[in-house]
């Protein structure tokens, strides 16, 4: 964790526990023109004293599912959806949501990413993969790599979920 950067990790949550944040980033979407396929929306709220998220304010906005290897964590977290299937059916003009189909994550699953913290050369790495909740990791530096100080997703040295 560095003072720099923007994100430590990302969370699959039930979309049923926000429902003032999911109004939003649907209205959001719409508001760009998002009718078919996916919105990826990127936000920040505060949490009032009920626990709720209130005055959400937009960070991004895209047509395309979440980068990175949060779809694919999606996918593992809820079995009855998937993400790439969705896409198609909604580009193809089959129905989604399907109300049959549950969104409600059966496990916990975090995207954490892996800041660098000091600039230099990059002289080893370890990552212990032997983890029984390890779902999958990249590392986009190698040895030898000069790195700077993370600042933001783009420069971290990788992640883990």
């Amino acid at each position: 964790k560095t003072a720099s950067a923007r994100y430590q990790s990302a969370d699959i949550c039930n979309p049923d526990d926000f429902p003032e944040l999911v109004a939003y980033a649907l209205r959001v979407a719409r508001a760009v023109g998002i009718r078919i396929g996916a919105a990826h929306v990127e936000l920040k709220a505060i949490k009032d004293g009920d626990g709720r998220y209130v005055d959400p304010a937009l960070i991004e906005v895209g047509a395309r599912l979440s980068g990175g290897r949060k779809s694919e964590m999606a996918k593992a977290a809820v079995s009855s959806w998937n993400p790439f299937a969705a896409l198609i059916n909604s580009h193809c003009g089959l129905p989604w949501p399907n109300e049959s189909v549950s969104r409600t994550p059966e496990c916990f699953v975090r995207h954490i990413f892996l800041p660098i913290e000091r600039a230099g050369r990059i002289s080893g790495i370890s990552l212990d993969t032997d983890v029984a909740t390890l779902h999958s990791s990249a590392m986009m530096v190698k040895i030898g790599d000069k790195v700077a100080v993370t600042t933001d997703i783009i420069s971290c040295a990788g992640f883990v979920c």
